[in-house]
């Protein structure tokens, strides 16, 4: 039994960690957050109130739920099936056709909860998870900077209330 547990736990990505946290890409996504995150510090006002009570909440869901759930689903699942599709390794414009797939769906799954241009800027956070996928056959790069990048979103709302 925890053989099989262990196979589909690898299968979907979640299998042994891999050595991301030094990869001089996955650094310049997290320093592209920042400069994201500075962006919108002067350019749009917080998109929702935070009550003090609901903080914690908020911080559970959107940097740990929300990553760890999407990415599972997303990436570990949706997008290693498109990969392993004659087609799904293809690129297109230095991308895997399975990212650009996923990303796609990643984007109208998020029309349901956000606004429509901030449900179609998603697929630039999501085409680096999903580029993270592939490069590391793994998606814990992809739940730690979808984590990182919901905790400076979040992190801007609470500051500029």
């Amino acid at each position: 039994m925890v053989k099989i547990i262990s196979s589909v736990l690898a299968d979907i990505g979640l299998g042994t960690w891999p050595l991301f946290l030094k990869d001089r890409f996955f650094m310049l996504a997290l320093l592209a957050g920042v400069v994201a995150w500075m962006v919108l510090w002067f350019t749009v006002i917080p998109t929702f109130t935070v009550g003090r009570d609901s903080i914690v909440r908020i911080i559970i869901l959107t940097v740990i739920w929300y990553p760890l759930l999407e990415e599972i689903l997303f990436r570990g699942i949706i997008q290693k099936y498109l990969f392993n599709k004659p087609w799904g390794c293809s690129n297109f414009v230095s991308l895997s056709v399975a990212n650009w797939l996923t990303s796609l769906l990643f984007v109208a799954a998020h029309f349901w909860y956000q606004p429509a241009i901030w449900a179609i800027l998603v697929i630039i956070p999501s085409l680096a998870y999903g580029f993270f996928r592939d490069r590391f056959t793994s998606i814990y790069p992809s739940i730690l900077l979808h984590s990182f990048y919901n905790a400076g979103f979040v992190g801007l709302n609470i500051i500029g209330q």
